[in-house]
């Protein structure tokens, strides 16, 4: 919903300032809110603002900013020039310049397919703990949070120097490199990195049916990064400790995605985090993969934490191990 709040500071580089919202079921309350620079120009301290508070008003899982609508101005807008356009034909659309530099194909290029966003701090970590110096980029797909500078996970890993580049894919915003599609986002990102991972914004989009949820963006990318010539590695979605039982054990996203993935592609299975049984009826083309190596030991040797729906790796270690088994499957580093 749309409210009336004043800004009661301006925004830091990440877009990140607070707001008090004056009319609603929120009317006298402090709150984060974000706004984006590249759709307009961000408020000035006292002055008064719309602020989408729907995510807080329903208290979804990553609803816990609001957004600032923006008021008029020009933002940070790229050059007008060989580009296409983000948010088409709503008043949000802006101009975006195609990558510079793509990759031919995907061959020899180790490619690891992320569930959640959550799964990309612990993949970095992987990352860099098997292959030091390693480059990794970052595809960030829809179905979930389309604007990349709504990633906390993203800023704490570039800090670190984890994190190389993020190719933000379709109407998704904010990264190094814009791309159109997830084809030419793979293939941008495989020319920035030595590893390339892709997956969704925080948040994911679900409707409580089969195939209507966010986890089928990892059906895209695992056909995309096949039809380009790619052997890509997905990274399951699994728990141990999830109250919902369609997402306990193997998640039924994982399922789906799977089942729409044409091209033969190896999953990795985190050791001891699933049975046989719960196997059973997956489709017979891809590959399933037991690693041993897990996330364990990488929060304090790099500094990081891990947090999934206010689960740490202590309470799900599952849900993390699948994250980093895949990229150690992916980079060749599974003992295999």
């Amino acid at each position: 919903m749309l409210r009336r709040a004043l800004a009661l500071g301006e925004p830091g580089g990440d877009g990140l300032l607070e707001v008090e919202v004056l009319e609603g079921p929120l009317a006298g309350r402090r709150v984060a809110a974000v706004c984006y620079p590249r759709l307009g120009a961000p408020p000035r301290r006292g002055e008064e603002v719309l602020a989408n508070t729907l995510g807080l008003e329903m208290g979804l899982g990553t609803g816990g900013l609001a957004v600032l609508v923006p008021s008029g101005g020009a933002g940070e807008v790229p050059e007008n020039r060989d580009h296409f356009v983000k948010l088409p034909y709503t008043p949000l659309q802006h101009p975006a310049s195609p990558p510079r530099g793509l990759a031919e194909d995907l061959r020899g290029v180790p490619v690891a397919v992320l569930p959640l966003h959550s799964h990309l701090v612990p993949a970095c970590c992987a990352a860099a703990l098997l292959r030091p110096g390693c480059r990794v980029a970052f595809v960030w797909q829809e179905g979930g949070a389309l604007p990349a500078g709504l990633s906390a996970a993203v800023r704490r890993l570039r800090g670190r120097g984890l994190l190389d580049a993020v190719v933000t894919s379709g109407n998704c915003f904010g990264g190094d490199v814009e791309a159109p599609n997830v084809y030419s986002a793979l293939l941008a990102a495989a020319v920035r990195g030595d590893l390339v991972l892709a997956g969704i914004g925080p948040g994911i989009i679900g409707t409580g049916s089969s195939y209507g949820h966010g986890g089928m963006a990892a059906a895209l990318a695992l056909n995309a990064a096949c039809s380009l010539g790619g052997d890509p590695v997905l990274a399951p979605r699994v728990s141990g400790a999830d109250p919902r039982p369609r997402h306990r054990g193997l998640s039924h996203h994982t399922r789906a995605a799977l089942e729409a993935a044409l091209a033969p592609c190896r999953v990795a299975l985190p050791e001891g985090a699933l049975d046989r049984g719960e196997l059973e009826g997956l489709p017979e083309r891809h590959r399933y993969i037991p690693v041993a190596f897990g996330a364990a030991g990488l929060e304090e040797r790099f500094g990081l934490t891990f947090e999934s729906m206010g689960r740490g790796y202590e309470k799900d270690p599952a849900f993390f191990d699948a994250a980093a088994a895949a990229v150690a499957l992916a980079l060749g580093e599974d003992g295999r």
